[in-house]
């Protein structure tokens, strides 16, 4: 006898063929543009509530510092509102700005002398292992030894000119240039430039598109840090070897016993690190991180 049983619902094929493909090409291109508002505006409040918390913390330093500068003399620890008067006064004279341009110059030139020599050198201790063990001790005793003793060989070798600070600054920062740039250039996935140059991709662009944004991102990190460290090197290299700049202007607040102008000095160089990382810094650090994700 024929069988009772019921016939099961036919079942649509799933979509095969020219259609298919476009379809789910379609959906695959799709899906970017719908997350892409979303995810600038996930973007968008992170930044807010990362500069609201920051914000905060600003607010707690300063209130901190009020409370401990309360009790105390102003020679010793001036408050807020000393300071504040101070800066305001110190930046409203010529002379600073004068000073702040020089100071500002010299690290810079001795932060790109560290960048040109600490990539050079660490790419190239980054490839050789014997090199890197050739140079291990020297770059232990600039990491190790204080950038002060470096202040009075530069007066000693350049008679307390300004070559002294550009030599401070770019002997400080080279070896932590150079570690960094060595190990980008030994993290490097051998695997996935392997990978780019069976795809295709010449010698320039695996270099472009898949060395360059592996090694460049360590790199700019180091670079960030070593920007503060080179304010704040050339600052005490002028204190102590030169006359001129904003170490010349501290030391002379210190001899006059103005600590509210010293204070006032210590605020505008922390912006002026703040400034140079935000201006210069951030967005190559940006470019960076997109060129790599497109190259992903």
């Amino acid at each position: 006898m024929p069988s009772s049983t019921p016939s099961e619902p036919a079942v649509a094929a799933p979509a095969s063929g020219e259609d298919g493909r476009v379809g789910r090409g379609t959906a695959r291109r799709a899906s970017p543009r719908r997350n892409g508002p979303e995810r600038r505006r996930r973007s968008l409040l992170h930044k807010a509530e990362r500069a609201w918390w920051v914000f905060l913390g600003a607010c707690a330093c300063v209130a901190i510092w009020a409370y401990l500068a309360g009790g105390q003399q102003e020679y010793m620890l001036p408050g807020p509102d000393k300071t504040a008067r101070a800066l305001g006064s110190i930046l409203s004279t010529s002379d600073f700005w004068s000073a702040l341009g020089q100071t500002i110059g010299r690290a810079l030139t001795g932060l790109a002398i560290a960048i040109v020599g600490g990539v050079a050198w660490g790419s190239a201790i980054g490839k050789s292992l014997h090199l890197d063990w050739l140079c291990r001790s020297l770059l232990q005793i600039l990491l190790s030894t204080p950038a002060v003793i470096f202040v009075i060989i530069g007066i000693v070798w350049f008679e307390g000119n300004s070559a002294v600070v550009v030599f401070v600054v770019a002997i400080v920062t080279t070896p932590l240039l150079t570690t960094a740039t060595a190990s980008a250039v030994r993290a490097i996935d051998t695997d996935l430039v392997e990978m780019a140059r069976i795809f295709g991709l010449g010698r320039m662009k695996t270099a472009w598109r898949v060395t360059f944004p592996m090694v460049a991102v360590p790199v700019l990190a180091a670079a960030t840090v070593a920007l503060g460290q080179s304010i704040r090197v050339s600052v005490m290299a002028e204190l102590l070897s030169t006359a001129s700049g904003m170490g010349g202007a501290i030391r002379l607040a210190q001899i006059n016993i103005e600590t509210p102008q010293i204070f006032a000095y210590a605020v505008v160089m922390t912006a002026v690190t703040f400034t140079l990382e935000a201006v210069f810094v951030a967005p190559i650090r940006g470019r960076l991180q997109a060129h790599r994700v497109a190259g992903a």
